[in-house]
C-alpha cells in the first residue's frame, strides 16, 4: 500500500495576503525555499518580503496524500493560478489539463470526443451530391433543427455519408466548423453559392440564420457517383430519417469499411486533420 505522507503547501504574501507559490512534499519540504539561494522569481518575492520586516506565510492546504495524489493537487493549482504565481514548473500531469486561456472555446478530449456519424447528406434544390464532391462539404438547413445536426458535427469527427433512396455515397473527415451559406468559403477564398452550377436554391434566407443553408468541410477519403452507391436490402444496415446519428451499428460500418476501403472508421476519426 502506497504511503500517504505527502502534502500540498502554498507560499503566501503577507503584505497583500496572495499566494505566489505552490508546491508539494513531505516531511519539511515546505520551509526548504527560505533556505533557497538560487535566482527565481520566487525567491525575489520571499526576499521582497523580508525587506518589509515580515516573511512569507506557508499553509499547508491538502494533506495525508500519496505522491501521485500530491502531484495531482499541485498541478490543478498551478494550472489555475499560473499567470499570478512564480512556479517555473507546471508540475507533473499537467498534459491531463486542457490548455491555458482556452475556457473561452471547446477542445477536444476535454469538451467533446471525436464521433462516427451517418450523416443524410439530402439531395434537391438547396443541396447536391456532386457539389459535396466537388467542393468537399455537406450541407443543411431551411429549418433549426437541421441547422442543429450540422453544427453537431466538430472538427475531427468522422462521417459515413448516406444519400436518402440510394445508400452510402461518401466517407470523409470533418476539418472545420459548420458555417451559415453566407460565410462558407473554399480553399481559393470564394463563396461556395457564388460558384455556377451548384444547387439553384442554395442562396434562400442567406440573411435568416435558422433557415439559411449551412456548410462543414469534409475532407472526403473515398466518394463514389449516386449511381454507384453502396447498399443491400434485407440485410438490416442502419439508416435513419434523421440529418445526423451517431454510427454505433456494427454491421454497417463493416459494410461502410469495407465497400470504401476504410480499415477502422474509428480510428479514422483520430488521424491528423
Amino acid at each position: 500500500m502506497k504511503k500517504a505522507d505527502y502534502y500540498v503547501y502554498v507560499y503566501i504574501d503577507p503584505r497583500d495576503f496572495k499566494p505566489f507559490y505552490y508546491g508539494m512534499g513531505k516531511g519539511s519540504r515546505k520551509d526548504a525555499h527560505l533556505f533557497d539561494r538560487t535566482s527565481s522569481q520566487k525567491t525575489a518575492r520571499i526576499e521582497e518580503v523580508r525587506k518589509e520586516g515580515l516573511e512569507p506565510l506557508i499553509r499547508v492546504l491538502a494533506r495525508g496524500l500519496t505522491e501521485e495524489q500530491a502531484f495531482v493537487v499541485e498541478a490543478t493549482l498551478i494550472w489555475q493560478f499560473k499567470d499570478v504565481i512564480t512556479n517555473r514548473v507546471s508540475g507533473r500531469f499537467i498534459d491531463k489539463f486542457r490548455p491555458q486561456r482556452t475556457l473561452h472555446k471547446e477542445i477536444v478530449g476535454f469538451d467533446y470526443d471525436h464521433r462516427l456519424w451517418y450523416f443524410n447528406v439530402g439531395d434537391g434544390e438547396h443541396r447536391q451530391w456532386e457539389d459535396n464532391i466537388s467542393y468537399g462539404y455537406v450541407g443543411a438547413g431551411q429549418k433549426d433543427v437541421f441547422q442543429e445536426a450540422i453544427e453537431g458535427l466538430k472538427p475531427g469527427d468522422a462521417i459515413a455519408a448516406y444519400l436518402s433512396g440510394k445508400g452510402y455515397v461518401g466517407v470523409g473527415k470533418v476539418v472545420g466548423a459548420a458555417k451559415p451559406a453566407r460565410e462558407f468559403r473554399l480553399g481559393d477564398g470564394t463563396l461556395l453559392i457564388d460558384k455556377p452550377g451548384v444547387a439553384p436554391n442554395i442562396r434562400d434566407n442567406l440573411n435568416d440564420l435558422d433557415n439559411c443553408e449551412w456548410m462543414a468541410p469534409i475532407r472526403w477519403e473515398a466518394t463514389v457517383p449516386r449511381s454507384q452507391a453502396h447498399f443491400q436490402k434485407k440485410a438490416g444496415l442502419f439508416t435513419s430519417r434523421s440529418v445526423r446519428a451517431s454510427l454505433i451499428h456494427p454491421e454497417t460500418i463493416r459494410f461502410v469499411e469495407q465497400k470504401f476501403g476504410i480499415r477502422d472508421l474509428f480510428a479514422f476519426t483520430d488521424a491528423p486533420l
